[in-house]
């Protein structure tokens, strides 16, 4: 669960925007520099953070709480919580959801942020055979997850760019990508398990060799399917041969 409540407090007051000849020139002065302060201020936030940081889950990076910890230290973001916390929510089969509420500030601007997470999560139960039962799982990982969530929404709603980063945006940034844990959800396997072992419901695509969590959320999201290290040297490698062979041909017909 993600909602958020966006209030600035600058006291400005906004009038009927001025679509003029003229006008539209200014805005779009404006929009450019306000695109390249967002640029500069993404670059910043992700060029402080390391491999270590981040995590690909289905080849999507996910910065943790650690990375948001360094981000909201070189802006300036504070944070208190809202009312009691944590709010807890049990089923009819005594899974419980743990809910923070938290608002989070930066020079004039003010977001309430909640940040939940459920027993019931793949993470937390999921198993080959099943789920596991309330009582087989943490309460307190549980928990903590919840509040790490609460704290990466609203940290990352303050900053812009930092939401929605792909595998190219930590490439450009310096971030070595194959340096990043990983896991997938694509089998019945938990993902919180080991990841640097074979997991033999994930096999290349190509060769149909068994990889590991690790290997296949990374060529997800760097291919967009599973494969093994060496048939993504191999894709690599022609992919380089195909960009030489472009240039030779350029500079012929030049």
């Amino acid at each position: 669960m993600e909602n958020e409540i966006i209030v600035h407090e600058t006291g400005e007051v906004q009038n009927n925007l001025d679509f003029s000849a003229d006008n539209i020139m200014v805005l779009a002065e404006q929009a450019e520099k306000r695109i390249s302060a967002v640029k500069k201020i993404m670059n910043a936030a992700l060029s402080i953070t390391h491999e270590n940081d981040w995590v690909l889950i289905s080849g999507k990076p996910y910065l943790q709480e650690t990375g948001s910890a360094k981000i909201a230290r070189l802006f300036g973001v504070k944070w208190e919580f809202i009312g009691s916390n944590p709010q807890v929510e049990v089923d009819a089969e005594g899974y419980k959801t743990f809910t923070y509420r938290m608002a989070f500030y930066m020079s004039n601007d003010k977001i309430e942020c909640e940040g939940s997470r459920s027993m019931r999560e793949d993470f937390f139960a999921k198993t080959k055979t099943g789920l596991k039962k309330p009582d087989e799982i943490d309460e307190r990982d549980v928990k903590m997850a919840a509040y790490t969530n609460c704290i990466n929404n609203g940290i990352k709603r303050l900053i812009p760019g930092v939401r929605n980063i792909g595998i190219n945006e930590l490439k450009n940034a310096g971030l070595d990508i194959e340096q990043i844990s990983g896991y997938t959800f694509k089998t019945g396997s938990q993902g919180g398990k080991d990841n640097t072992k074979v997991d033999n419901e994930l096999k290349c695509s190509e060769c149909g060799k068994e990889i590991t969590q690790r290997v296949a959320s990374y060529s997800q999201g760097e291919f967009g399917k599973f494969l093994c290290v060496e048939c993504q040297r191999k894709i690599k490698k022609a992919e380089k041969q195909a960009t030489e062979e472009v240039s030779e041909n350029e500079l012929t017909n030049n």
